[in-house]
Formats: C-alpha cells, structure tokens, sequence
C-alpha cells in the first residue's frame, strides 16, 4: 500500500491496483480529505516509483463525479505534476477509454472531454513521446468520436519511438478508412525514423486513400508512402 495524503498523522491508502472501479471503495474519504487529496499532487516527488501510480488514481477520480468536487477542483493538482506524472495520468486515460466498451462515444463526451478542459495542462513544455503514445491510444479508442478527441490531444503529439502498435491499432479500429484526413493526421504527428512497422504504415496509408483518394496529393501522404517504400525496400 502506498500512503498519502498530508497534515499531521492524517492517512488515506491508496491500492496498488489502480483501475477506475476501484474508486468507488474511497469516494467517502476522499469527499471528507478533498482539501488533503488535492495538495498531495504536489508532493509527486514523495512517491518515489508510486508516483505514477498516485497520479492514475487521480485521473480516474477526476474522471468521476464526486460529491463536493467542482469540475475544476482537479485543475491545480495536475497542473503541478511533473511530465512522469502525466505519463501515469494519459495512461488511466488510455485505459480508462478502452475499458468502457460500446460506451466508449458517450464516455469521451460525457467524462473524458469535459477532463480534458477542465483539468489537463495547457503548457507545450510538458510534450513528450511517453505522454504522446498514451493519448493516442486514447483517441484511437474514442470509436466514432476519433476526430473530436484527436482534435484534443493534437498539440500533445510527438514523434514516437514505437509508433508500430498504434498504427495497429488504427487499422483495427477501421480509422484509416473511415477518418481519413484524421488518421493521416495522427501518422505524420507520432511517426519517428524507426526501422520497423512500415509494412503495416502502408496498408494504413492504402486505406487512407482508398476511403478518401483526395488525400494522394497531400505532402504529409507522399512523406510518408516515400518513407514505407523505402523502408519496406
């Protein structure tokens, strides 16, 4: 178990298991240490290798509507974590948006987005691939709501070292056919000059174009079409 929050020999325990269910067994404490809760954000460093851990239970708390908590109650603890502590917090995201299943539409409109504007940093400083992949991930998992919630995250992307299970992912989820101007998007944001992983990059940009043959003549298309070529040999 790891300890928190702050004040004297005050103690709230935290699970190691931090999944979004798991929330529902401290809604009465953390309504009752809210001002204590929040502060410990600031206390990131004081996790050591929890702390991670630490801000994905923030995240799924933030994600849910807990009585005495305002929309952006949560504003100031995020925006004092450090860059590995919103790796943790877009990794819940991640995981909180493909553990919801047919609901993935109204939980991004209803839970995910209103986060999003409420608590999530706004600085470009904070950018990195770690943060990048997961919320990514996120968007791709958003079924129809794809566009709205890459529209989201857009200015937190960044070419990534291991772009290959994601490019996976987009294909899965139909959304090269389907969003195509979008996909193409998401492509040229996170694709880095790694070795592998092209053959799949290029079917993606085959049905990119095949749903939307506009897109051919795009430079962000022929950038990356050249790329998989040549990397496919």
């Amino acid at each position: 178990m790891t300890r928190f929050p702050w004040k004297g020999s005050r103690r709230l325990h935290l699970s190691s298991t931090c999944h979004r269910v798991a929330i529902n067994g401290y809604l009465p404490l953390l309504t009752a240490f809210k001002s204590a809760f929040l502060q410990t954000a600031g206390h990131y460093a004081e996790f050591g290798e929890h702390g991670r851990q630490f801000a994905a239970f923030m995240t799924y708390a933030a994600l849910e509507p807990l009585d005495g908590y305002t929309a952006t109650d949560f504003q100031g603890a995020f925006g004092v974590l450090p860059i590995e502590g919103l790796r943790g917090a877009a990794q819940a995201l991640s995981q909180a948006m493909e553990g919801v299943g047919e609901q993935r539409e109204e939980y991004w409109k209803n839970r995910i987005w209103p986060f999003w504007q409420n608590n999530w940093p706004k600085s470009g400083d904070l950018v990195s691939p770690g943060i990048a992949g997961h919320l990514a991930r996120m968007a791709i998992a958003a079924g129809n709501q794809f566009p709205a919630a890459l529209a989201a995250i857009e200015s937190w992307l960044t070419p990534i070292e291991h772009p290959d299970y994601l490019v996976k992912l987009l294909k899965k989820a139909d959304h090269c056919r389907r969003f195509g101007q979008d996909s193409l998007k998401l492509l040229s944001a996170i694709m880095s000059q790694q070795r592998w992983g092209w053959e799949e990059i290029g079917q993606c940009l085959a049905e990119i174009v095949s749903g939307a043959p506009e897109l051919a003549s795009d430079p962000r298309y022929y950038h990356l079409h050249e790329l998989a070529h040549q990397r496919r040999g």
